[in-house]
């Protein structure tokens, strides 16, 4: 029986994640164990009281669960709110604690999850935009957003527009005294969760990338938990261009799948 099993396995783990969004309130006291579970074994610097008030501040958490053995897979919680800057009414998502089990990375049911999510809150919302928030110290997370989305910030290529740098500063003053405009940072003094290094090093690969050179050279203090704040624009130009990406990125996937076979 795994850790982060609410209930034991009564059929073989699939390897593939199923996620579906399930409102904090719903939550078994069996699931929150297990993600708390999951989260304290690859995440430092943290404790349940935290977690347990993270998680009490968000609207819903993205479950993802062994489609097989139905064990927890891994998780994403979620808050969706709106803010008005300069008189423009302005829709965000923002996403708390996430973390996935290894043995799920580069699959695609959390992010097609978070797809049908803001969806759904364009279609009630269709004339309000709406941006991801991200605060990260982790660089899976970060690329996460800025390969998915045209158009975000910060960005490598070009400086963050007035606009945009008032909206991060609006929401980050909701961080009290742990946010830095200056820097664009969410970080305190003392012990911050974050990622265990040895779960996600930063290769010389990923150093290469402009994308990773950007990020560290924004948040240097990534390795104690400082959080980078970014945004990225939930428009239709940007959910066609993921959904082609991740459509290509599966057939390509299946290519090679079938040429090992031979």
């Amino acid at each position: 029986m795994s850790p982060h099993d609410p209930e034991p396995r009564s059929t073989p783990r699939s390897g593939k994640a199923s996620v579906r969004r399930v409102a904090v309130a719903a939550l078994s006291s069996a699931q929150i164990d297990a993600m708390w579970r999951l989260y304290e074994e690859f995440y430092a610097n943290v404790d349940r009281a935290s977690f347990d008030a993270d998680l009490a501040g968000k609207d819903f958490v993205l479950l993802g669960t062994d489609s097989g053995s139905g064990e927890l897979a891994g998780f994403s919680t979620v808050l969706f709110f709106e803010v008005v800057h300069e008189g423009r009414r302005v829709g965000f998502y923002f996403t708390g604690d996430t973390v996935f089990h290894p043995r799920y990375w580069g699959q695609k049911g959390l992010h097609w999850a978070t797809l049908r999510e803001w969806i759904r809150w364009k279609l009630r919302h269709p004339t309000t935009p709406l941006y991801w928030y991200l605060i990260c110290s982790g660089h899976r997370t970060y690329l996460s957003l800025v390969r998915n989305f045209p158009t975000h910030w910060p960005h490598h290529l070009r400086p963050t527009p007035a606009f945009e740098l008032g909206l991060l500063d609006v929401i980050g003053r909701r961080f009290g005294e742990a946010w830095h405009p200056e820097r664009g940072l969410i970080a305190v003094d003392g012990p911050q969760p974050v990622l265990k290094a040895e779960v996600a090093p930063i290769t010389a690969e990923l150093r290469a990338l402009p994308e990773i050179e950007l990020f560290l050279r924004l948040n240097p203090g990534h390795a104690e938990g400082d959080e980078l704040a970014m945004i990225a624009l939930v428009d239709g130009r940007a959910v066609r261009w993921m959904i082609r990406r991740w459509l290509t990125r599966a057939r390509s996937g299946r290519r090679r799948t079938g040429e090992r076979r031979r």
